[in-house]
């Protein structure tokens, strides 16, 4: 294989702007303040709120940057609150000049520095939103403005004179649609804690259900009411909190609201916050990318999974379909309380739903999942204690049970998987199966029995040193899915990807001589596609149609049974922190193609 006569295949792949082929939304880490990003399919941005001073140039500014925007067709200004436009003037003093600035209008102005200088900045593009007002962002990607100082869309309006945090009530507040994907963010917007005016219960009916839901004000007790979190009912919430940050966000009582036992759902926020239980830490900037029917959210360490919206119907699943892959009942690098966690893993061949399913145990816990979180064969789904790494032991769940919820006994205990009357999988563990202090157990076959025999203790070490492997394929995994013998396919990064720089992989074969085979890079896996009745993980975008014509890249299996690949990846700024996945399958073709593995994505960030 010759690298080079590679470049101008893929450099026709990277050549794809970010934001092509779906919808692109970034959560910058700013602190404790707020900062979002929205790519539109046709390259469109619309960036709401610029972070605090400082924030501009530190964190946002540096990511339009690597991700190759130099012009924002749309700023949207939540309130006049520095943490929330304080980085606006450092983006535009950047050389980022942007189209339109929208904001609450010239009521009421603050004297405020952080104020002058974004009035100064953007006094020629600015526009006061109006509440029914639609942002047409292209591609399918419309935002509908529900809200400004207390006036509400349709017409009605809340008196918010009285509030005690006033620009917090007038905040500007977007409903983000495309497809059947919808969004909330609304800055500050208050719901009647601490002496605000409660504009969150008449707006609530007006928005609706989301699927996700950007917290108002932080986590603030002053917000996401109880008639507003059952509202909107998201599936998914991201709050945007500083590390120890003096306010002590999120407040444990709005996290509590919105995962419950009856109804868990993943809540993340970019830092650990002040210690608050029940979310998970994801250590920085999240990503989210939606094709309008269901999205993926992902961690700057690649932590990641997938969900349906709620106009989707998945599949519901059938017992074996979703099995306990791995547990930890007993760590030692943390307390029980903390460090705990149980790892789900899909077999079927094709996405399964985990909405509605109860994970219980031997006792009286009993958990429901509220989230349409999709596992397609051989993906995971870890559901920790606790989220956040210097308490739980050093690893990052996808997400965490509630603060009253679930535990393990060391000794003896169960844990189960049902759907209604159905018993998806249930592992009855005592103190004699493998595993134990220090060591989690880990299922071997995820297509074999619940017996002690399919399953041993860890070997590799995670986090703080413990042993496990949450989240990634277990140590004595012997699962074979689809035709085929000698176990799975399996990749492995040589080099990885590094913009101007050549990277390989090595795919191994085992039991696949002479089948034919198929690799490519995707820029996402979920729905993936089916081919005569196999559902391979990978959407057939445009890095699929590039990459899967590579030199070298398709063929028959050799006698070794390993192949390897090379590919150069352009020295382009809007490629760093790219993700991207690589896909290997194997497949007979007698006049019609029976695939007969399917690898496990292979995760990989181009830096």
């Amino acid at each position: 294989m010759k690298p080079l006569l590679l470049l101008a295949l893929l450099a026709g792949m990277f050549t794809i702007p970010a934001g092509t082929g779906s919808f692109e939304i970034y959560f910058i880490d700013t602190g404790q303040s707020d900062s979002t990003l929205l790519i539109s399919p046709t390259g469109q941005t619309f960036l709401f709120d610029g972070g605090d001073n400082g924030d501009g140039n530190n964190d946002v500014v540096p990511l339009l940057n690597s991700l190759g925007i130099s012009h924002l067709d749309y700023v949207g200004v939540s309130h006049y609150h520095a943490d929330h436009l304080g980085g606006l003037d450092e983006i535009w003093n950047s050389g980022i000049t942007t189209t339109t600035a929208l904001d609450r209008g010239f009521n009421n102005l603050p004297t405020t520095q952080s104020y002058n200088d974004y009035a100064s900045r953007y006094s020629s593009v600015r526009q006061m939103a109006t509440p029914g007002q639609v942002v047409n962002l292209g591609g399918g990607v419309t935002l509908t403005c529900m809200v400004r100082e207390g006036d509400l869309i349709g017409g009605g309006s809340v008196n918010i004179s009285g509030s005690s945090q006033w620009e917090n009530s007038s905040s500007v507040g977007w409903k983000v649609e495309y497809g059947d994907f919808d969004m909330w963010m609304g800055g500050d917007l208050t719901g009647g804690g601490n002496g605000t005016t409660n504009v969150e219960s008449t707006l609530a009916p007006l928005v609706g259900n989301v699927d996700v839901y950007q917290a108002n004000h932080h986590g603030s007790l002053t917000s996401s009411n109880s008639t507003w979190v059952n509202t909107l009912s998201p599936e998914f919430t991201i709050v945007p909190c500083g590390s120890s940050n003096q306010f002590g966000y999120p407040k444990q009582e709005v996290v509590d609201r919105l995962n419950t036992n009856t109804n868990m759902r993943p809540v993340w926020c970019p830092t650990d916050g002040v210690g608050t239980e029940g979310f998970v830490d994801a250590g920085g900037t999240i990503h989210l990318a939606t094709d309008g029917d269901s999205y993926t959210v992902t961690a700057d360490d690649g932590t990641s999974f997938t969900l349906s919206v709620d106009e989707q119907s998945p599949s519901i699943p059938i017992a074996g379909e979703l099995v306990v892959s791995e547990f930890h009942s007993d760590p030692s690098a943390s307390s029980d309380t903390d460090g705990e966690w149980v790892e789900i893993a899909g077999t079927r061949n094709g996405p399964v739903s985990l909405d509605n399913v109860h994970l219980k145990d031997f006792g009286s816990n009993n958990l429901t999942f509220g989230a349409p979180v999709l596992l397609d064969q051989g993906q995971l789904m870890v559901i920790g204690a606790d989220g956040l790494r210097a308490r739980n032991g050093g690893y990052r769940p996808h997400m965490v049970w509630p603060t009253v919820g679930f535990s393990m006994v060391n000794g003896t205990d169960t844990v189960a998987l049902e759907y209604g009357s159905t018993v998806l999988d249930r592992v009855d563990y005592n103190s004699g199966w493998p595993g134990g202090s220090a060591f989690a157990t880990e299922r071997k076959d995820l297509l074999g029995s619940t017996s002690s025999s399919n399953f041993a203790a860890a070997v590799s070490s995670f986090g703080n040193g413990d042993r496990g492997t949450p989240g990634e394929t277990n140590d004595a995994d012997t699962t074979v899915f689809g035709g085929g013998g000698g176990g799975p396919l399996d990749i492995t990064v040589i080099l990885p990807p590094v913009r101007g720089q050549i990277f390989q992989m090595d795919w191994d074969a085992p039991g696949e001589a002479g089948a034919f085979y198929q690799g490519f890079i995707t820029f996402r896996t979920t729905p993936g596609f089916d081919l005569n009745g196999t559902n391979i993980p990978g959407n057939q975008d445009a890095a699929y149609n590039a990459t899967s014509g590579f030199l070298g890249w398709s063929g028959t299996v050799p006698a070794g049974e390993s192949i390897t690949v090379f590919a150069n990846i352009p020295n382009r700024a809007n490629l760093l922190n790219r993700i991207i996945y690589c896909v290997v399958y194997t497949y007979d073709n007698a006049g019609s193609i029976v695939v007969r593995k399917v690898s496990l994505p292979e995760f990989m960030i181009i830096s």
